[in-house]
């Protein structure tokens, strides 16, 4: 999206809403995947505000991360307020980190430090605000709650932010050429051409997905 421009077109807006929708389904679906720790649920929504932030600017990120959080906590969501809260900072910090550093560095080497970044920061933002904000809903005293970050919180949010990471990697292209194909994305806009970087992009998104997969598992 041009920097200079100071609202999105109707049809920026239709695809934005296509991207929210599609975050909000994604997150019905891994509702069929057991919790982690018995309350911990895996979504890859992330993913999805990530690639619409990459699309249409690092604005989008904080637009759509509200839009769906609080599509969750009108439908399906069991935590209310406090889970809105959580979920907006979660998908704000990781897909707006990584969209902001690939904005200025738009390469292989962006995305990948972008993705890198995100992991970071949003384990770090999410580790923070457990100890806050899960006890006020959860019924479980703050000592329990810090206990569990070494064994539980801290590998739990880097595997799910890892994975959100490596999907975000795998679907970029494929999400892209569907957008264009509808009309959503100009045809000369984020190239998607198959080539050695689509190669090395699709290697490092399947080994971070693995591995994301086996921290998962053992913690579970």
């Amino acid at each position: 999206m041009n920097s200079e421009k100071k609202f999105f077109t109707v049809k920026e807006m239709a695809g934005i809403g296509v991207f929210a929708a599609f975050a909000f389904i994604t997150t019905l679906i891994c509702k069929l995947i057991p919790n982690v720790g018995g309350f911990l649920s895996i979504d890859a929504k992330d993913a999805v505000i990530a690639i619409a932030s990459f699309v249409y600017g690092p604005v989008t990120a904080p637009i759509v991360s509200l839009i769906v959080a609080f599509i969750e906590f009108i439908t399906i969501s069991e935590t209310g307020i406090w889970g809105l809260l959580m979920n907006f900072a979660s998908s704000t910090a990781f897909s707006l980190t990584a969209t902001l550093i690939y904005k200025y560095k738009k390469s292989f080497m962006g995305a990948i430090i972008g993705f890198g970044a995100a992991v970071v920061v949003t384990t770090a933002v999410m580790v923070g605000l457990n100890p806050l904000i899960v006890p006020l809903y959860s019924g479980v005293s703050r000592e329990v709650v810090v206990a569990m970050i070494p064994k539980l919180l801290l590998p739990f949010n880097f595997a799910k932010t890892l994975m959100n990471s490596a999907i975000a990697m795998l679907l970029y292209k494929p999400i892209i050429n569907a957008l264009r194909a509808a009309g959503f994305v100009k045809k000369n806009d984020h190239k998607t051409e198959f080539n050695k970087t689509s190669v090395l992009t699709l290697a490092i998104g399947l080994a971070a997905l693995l591995s994301a997969i086996v921290i998962l598992i053992v913690i579970a």
